[in-house]
């Protein structure tokens, strides 16, 4: 036992004491280079002096007062009035200094060499190693050393325990002693002999419990605490490395020195000691980085607590140990705090982080205790009022006041998570009433602290946001199993007292800054509470529709208060209107109802495409140009997707979500996408609208990749079984195919507004491609109206057929693209043309007998000899 504990304190002396020497050499050379340059920069001025050059006025009192050695007798100046002292005109000619008469040259002794410059001294590794780092290896050796002797006596069997605990201490005294006598002479030397003698006495004390028993539980940690608090005392007069090892001695204490009991009171009360005494070093001298150390060992305690306390007794006595050791944070740092600049950066990080941790380490609490003691929450609770506190008079930490409810929420929802699946465990009245009591807790607290605040404005939406996020969470939790529970009246009642927030706050915008933001926000509490009745009294379907209802109120409140911050909350509330209507798959599940067309999606769309289309009545005058836009490609995208559902809910009424469409389903998608996509391009065309031209640019593409790809290639009635009807024109060929080509065509007139040449081909070519397939399939459906036959194959008057329908087509291809001067209608008539031709010689003629492969070689040469007179005639010069 003795030998290993020997070698644990080796070791950690090895490794840990070095570590802390580097860390200290690194804080230190700052300040040595900079007294350096110092020296160097009061050489430099000395020289500039010697060589008659003038000094700035700051540099002149810097410098000490120097010595004149007395030349002559003193002459009494005349004395001459202010009035007539005038400041000397500049003149083009250099000034010269007027030359002494020649007989009072030699009496003048001559200057003084000027003063050797001092170079500065650069801290390079060999100073580092041999002035700094080898005073901390040799006080590590002599600990070390310490550590051998006690060994070696024990291995001997000279010494007794009594003996050797007392020698150690003696020890670690007289290294103490020397510190202080080497501390005029060597500051260095000192810190790192006092640091060896603190690690020396807590040795002795570890080695008196732990080994040898000598002294009582009780005894021990009273020493602990003398012993950590003389080391303490100790580093304001040694530095900050002294005062590491008694911090890291005063919270290991506990771990050598327990009873194997837990004494959860003695614990914690003690660690707050040691605590508190650390974080007065801290604030005495700004020794931050210990701040650190002191976070991590409450931390560390208090999960090594629960861990071994499963039932967590005596809660209460750490839920006011972390909420003690964040105040010790705030009070240690609140002359900085308070300073009228900003903080450092590293003192801001300690305190976001003691507030954090300590916050993060009640939630865990309560997690593990299943919400069940009441002191938990108290925690909870004084916990986020200090932290409300610290935000309100410290305007650097105005924001960290959103830890509060955030930290309630997170401690609310993992409670429930944790003990959703255990009846016995779960109280749902208890629930309802922390989740009100919390919310309520922050919003009332909230709208107390925005009077007069540097920003009155974020406690006014810290108030909102407490209130509505507490409630949903509620409603979202009891939904199930608090039938009956009026939740769209609780949220009316919710918005009274924010009304009745609003109307006090308007009487003080003309005499408090920022009070017409808050009102803003306060207004919008209003209507979010409002708002949410709507769906709460309703179904949950209806709840992205209150979404867009306060999208359009915030806009309204925003741009009549002419709040810039409030019309920002639009951005958050616009995206999840989209993403709650675009992408969420549970729209498929939602119940329709009865009638066709008239159901909850075109209610549930239209009213939020209502609200999207009032919200930017207001927003246009603003100027806001991406909100803006955005609001409009958000109800232009709604628009989109309710026609979309719409023909859904048409074809598939009872399982909207089944995956699959058939081919008059993607027919009437076709049509729907390819109109809105015309709408779309005609107010593009109207009004230059950038957001209607990208609207015209993704709808049409859709509409056309679906018909040209999956209609025409790979899912048309040839190859997939389609029931299309059974006339020969009005069926559903007309539909899938030659209403999208002449979609088509009229986008091709309205396609001026597009800057790209090359749409306007496009249009062409689909128009073209869709009127040649529905002219074909027409005649398989009139040969084949079922289209039952398999493949493309035909014979007979069929074939016939085929030619003559391709070569009218090719000739009014031709005939239109001379009308209309368009070449691109001229080739594909050609190309068409020239196919009819291939087919007549190679497949007509082989599969035509009797009188229809005369007519079709007379009507395809009488075709032909029209076609080149056209051409000469009108097409092209006679020539």
């Amino acid at each position: 036992m003795e030998e290993i504990f020997f070698i644990l304190i080796g070791i950690a002396w090895a490794l840990g004491t070095p570590l802390i020497a580097i860390i200290a050499l690194i804080r230190s050379s700052g300040l040595r280079e900079q007294n350096e340059r110092l020296a160097s920069e009061l050489a430099a001025i000395r020289r500039q002096l010697a060589e008659g050059q003038h000094l700035g006025p700051a540099a002149e009192q810097a410098l000490p007062p120097p010595f004149v050695a007395p030349i002559a007798p003193a002459i009494e100046p005349p004395t001459v009035p202010l009035e007539s002292i005038q400041p000397p005109v500049p003149s083009e000619e250099p000034a010269t200094l007027p030359r002494p008469p020649a007989d009072t040259v030699d009496d003048v002794p001559a200057p003084l060499p000027p003063p050797p410059a001092v170079a500065p001294v650069s801290a390079g590794w060999e100073q580092r190693l041999g002035a700094r780092a080898f005073l901390w290896i040799g006080a590590v050796t002599l600990a070390l050393a310490a550590v051998f002797l006690v060994r070696y006596s024990i291995e001997e069997g000279y010494l007794s325990p009594e003996v050797r605990v007392i020698l150690a201490a003696l020890f670690g005294f007289a290294l103490i002693g020397g510190a202080e006598r080497m501390r005029r002479r060597d500051d260095r030397v000192a810190q790192a002999l006092a640091a060896a003698g603190v690690a020396a006495l807590y040795g002795s004390l570890f080695a008196a419990v732990a080994l040898y028993g000598m002294v009582s539980k009780v005894a021990a940690g009273g020493a602990a605490t003398a012993l950590t608090a003389f080391g303490m005392g100790l580093s304001l007069r040694h530095g900050i490395l002294v005062a590491a090892l008694a911090f890291v001695g005063g919270f290991v204490s506990p771990a050598v020195i327990s009873t194997g009991e837990a004494n959860t009171p003695v614990l914690f009360g003690y660690l707050f000691a040691i605590a508190a005494g650390t974080l007065g070093v801290i604030r005495q001298r700004g020794w931050w980085p210990l701040g650190w150390g002191v976070l991590a060992g409450a931390g560390l305690w208090t999960l090594v607590w629960m861990l071994q306390a499963s039932d967590l007794p005596e809660l209460h006595w750490v839920g006011l140990f972390l909420v003690g050791v964040s105040g010790l944070f705030v009070w240690a740092t609140w002359r900085r705090l308070a300073e009228k600049e900003n903080p450092s950066n590293e003192v801001a990080a300690l305190v976001w982080s003691a507030m954090g941790v300590t916050g993060a380490l009640l939630v865990a609490l309560i997690v593990q205790d299943n919400g069940e003691q009441t002191a938990g929450w108290v925690a909870l609770a004084l916990h986020g009022a200090g932290v409300y506190a610290l935000g309100r008079w410290t305007p650097r930490f105005q924001y960290a006041a959103a830890l509060a409810p955030a930290l309630s929420l997170a401690a609310l929802v993992l409670w429930w998570l944790e003990v959703m699946y255990l009846p016995a465990a779960w109280q749902e009245g208890r629930f309802a009433w922390l989740a009100v009591g919390f919310g309520g807790l922050y919003a009332a607290g909230a709208f107390a602290l925005l009077w007069n605040a540097a920003r009155p404005g974020f406690w006014a939406a810290l108030s909102v946001a407490a209130a509505l996020s507490h409630f949903l969470l509620s409603w979202y939790v009891l939904r199930g199993s608090a039938t009956g529970t009026a939740w769209g009246l609780i949220s009316v009642g919710l918005a009274a007292p924010f009304l009745v927030g609003a109307e006090r706050l308007v009487r003080w915008r003309q005499t408090m800054p920022g009070a017409t933001e808050a009102l803003g926000f306060l207004a919008a509490g209003v209507a979010f509470f409002i708002g949410a009745a709507i769906p709460l009294e309703l179904n949950r379907e209806w709840i992205t529709v209150a979404y867009a209802i306060e999208l359009a109120a915030v806009a309204a409140i925003a741009a009549h208060l002419g709040l810039v911050s409030l019309r920002q909350l639009c951005w958050p509330l616009l995206a999840v209107v989209v993403v709650r209507f675009v992408i969420n798959p549970e729209i498929l599940k939602y119940p329709l109802g009865v009638t066709p067309i008239l159901n909850w999606i075109l209610w549930g769309y239209g009213i939020a495409i209502a609200a999207l289309v009032v919200a930017l009545r207001f927003l246009r005058p603003t100027g806001d140009y991406r909100l803006i836009r955005a609001v409009e490609g958000a109800a232009a995208l709604l628009v989109f997707v309710l026609l979309t559902l719409e023909v859904r809910s048409l074809f598939q009424p009872a399982s909207m979500d089944r995956i699959g469409s058939d081919f008059l389903e993607r027919a009437f998608y076709v049509l729907v996408w390819g109109g809105f996509a015309l709408a779309a391009l005609w107010w593009a065309h109207r009004g230059r609208d950038p957001v209607a031209l990208w609207a015209w640019r993704l709808s049409g593409a859709a509409a056309a990749i679906l018909v040209l790809v999956v209609q025409v290639v790979v899912g048309n009635p040839v190859f997939e079984q389609a029931s299309i009807g059974s006339l020969p024109i009005l069926n559903g060929l007309l539909l899938a195919y030659a209403v999208p080509a002449v979609m088509a065509a009229v986008a091709r007139r309205w396609i001026g507004v597009e800057p790209d040449r090359r749409v306007a081909v496009l249009a062409e070519v689909t128009a073209s491609i869709l009127a040649f397939v529905y002219v074909s399939f027409e005649v398989r459906h009139l040969f084949d109206p079922q289209f039952e036959r398999s493949g493309f194959a035909a014979e007979g008057l069929e074939l016939y057929t085929y030619s003559v329908v391709w070569l009218l087509f090719g000739v009014a291809l031709l005939a239109l693209g001379f009308l209309r001067q368009a070449a691109a209608l001229r080739h594909a008539g050609m190309v068409l043309v020239c196919i009819v031709v291939a087919k007549v010689f190679l497949i007509d003629m082989a599969g035509l007998q009797g009188l229809l492969r005369v007519f079709s070689f007379l009507g395809l040469g009488a075709a032909l000899i029209g076609l080149g007179y056209a051409y000469r005639r009108f097409g092209f010069d006679s020539k």
